[in-house]
């Protein structure tokens, strides 16, 4: 497994997809809430700058009637200026082009930020400026906290968040270790008994169900292959006993009765070991060991069993190299005899077999198939011409293959015969 597939599997669990939507959300409430104190702190600082300055101007346009200039106020932070309509040259020029009544708009002037308010008192133009350069420092020192705190909210979130998750998926995790630890072999063990006062006791409660069936099959599977095994090889092994005996009367030793008997009680019995091999997980043998054969022992010997079936056919193996393969002996033993089985049964006059860099092939010069054989050709049950068999061949190939992970390679054209390919996967 890769790096990429590794990282893939990451962001596809559960625990990342947890801890990323926790994420997102403080994210995303930490924005909202900074947007939300931010236009709560303009609007009172907006509203109490508005309050302050219509009281002002309220002020200066009562006493400035009665103290005249005395009136004007000049402190730090609050400044007014009464001129007449053509004295504007007097005052800072970004007062001269305000409007002779507003309630108040922010200016800059001297290096300082003001809140301006326009009117008129008595005929003259009156303005009166609040010095906001302390508030708006501290306002932007107010942003700044708030900004670097949901940083570092956010910051904080994916390590809470994967601590948060780890701890609220671990009943879910401890769940997925049992499931992951039981085996058909094995009777399954009680696992909602560990979960019990947990929501995935619920999961448990359903696992437990489900493995007390699967129990029930994988036990009625296996006395069913015990007795398979001996009450199918018994009576076949009688069968061949009384064939050998037959052969080896003269009189009935060629007898063609008695070749086609011989030859059916064979192809049965290698059915049998098929069907029985598939039925048993033998992927590894008693010692833990996997198993492997000799690839071109197997050929050979499938080949010399194989000869009484030739009749007038010509078999040719141009190439027989040598081959370990992770496997046991029987699995390449039903992949190249049906295929060989197949060849001589369907195929032309000619079946070619080669062993060669690991893949073996299976070649005639018969009829072929057309694209629809091709597609159903490793189906269960699929037969089609004369002396189709059960239609099992292909489809026992198949399975071994995937079994044993060896790519099929299947080509044929009508006419031109058919040549299968399985690429072996040396030990």
């Amino acid at each position: 497994m890769g790096p990429s597939d590794v990282l893939k599997r990451r962001l596809d669990s559960l625990q990342f997809r947890v801890t990323a939507a926790l994420a997102l959300f403080v994210a995303m409430m930490a924005t909202v809430m900074v947007m939300a104190l931010f236009a709560i702190n303009e609007r009172l600082e907006d509203d109490l700058l508005a309050g302050i300055v219509a009281h002002e101007v309220n002020e200066l346009e009562t006493e400035y009637a009665a103290e005249g200039a005395a009136a004007l106020p000049n402190s730090a932070t609050i400044k007014a200026f009464v001129v007449e309509p053509d004295g504007l040259d007097e005052l800072p020029p970004p007062l001269r082009s305000l409007p002779t009544h507003h309630p108040g708009m922010d200016l800059t002037f001297n290096d300082r930020s003001y809140r301006v308010a326009t009117t008129m008192i008595e005929g003259k133009r009156a303005f009166l400026a609040y010095d906001v350069t302390a508030i708006e420092a501290r306002e932007s020192l107010f942003r700044t906290v708030l900004i670097v705190a949901a940083m570092i909210v956010v910051a904080l979130a994916l390590p809470l968040g994967t601590w948060i998750a780890r701890i609220s998926l671990k009943p879910i995790n401890r769940l997925a270790e049992h499931v992951a630890s039981l085996q058909p072999e094995v009777a399954s063990h009680d696992l909602a008994a560990h979960f019990d006062g947990f929501e995935v006791g619920v999961i448990a409660r359903a696992f437990d169900r489900f493995m007390q069936r699967l129990d029930g099959f994988v036990e009625r599977e296996r006395s069913f292959t015990a007795d398979a095994s001996h009450e199918l090889r018994t009576p076949l092994a009688v069968i061949q006993g009384a064939l050998e005996v037959l052969q080896q009367d003269p009189r009935t030793a060629n007898s063609a009765p008695l070749t086609r008997i011989e030859r059916a009680s064979r192809q049965m019995a290698e059915l049998i070991e098929s069907l029985l091999f598939l039925a048993r997980d033998e992927g590894r043998s008693h010692d833990g060991v996997e198993p492997d054969c000799r690839a071109e022992s197997v050929v050979s010997e499938v080949i010399d069993a194989y000869r009484p079936m030739l009749g007038n056919k010509r078999l040719q193996v141009p190439a027989l190299d040598a081959c370990r393969v992770a496997a046991p002996r029987i699995a390449l033993v039903i992949v190249f005899g049906n295929l060989l089985r197949n060849a001589l049964r369907h195929g032309g006059d000619t079946v070619r077999v080669t062993l060669a860099d690991g893949v073996l092939s299976v070649a005639d010069d018969g009829d072929g198939m057309g694209r629809e054989q091709l597609q159903h050709a490793f189906e269960r049950g699929y037969r089609n011409g004369q002396g189709a068999g059960l239609g099992l061949g292909l489809y026992l190939v198949k399975r071994v293959a995937d079994r044993y992970d060896w790519p099929l390679r299947l080509t044929s054209r009508p006419h031109e015969g058919t040549r299968i390919e399985v690429r072996l996967r040396e030990s």
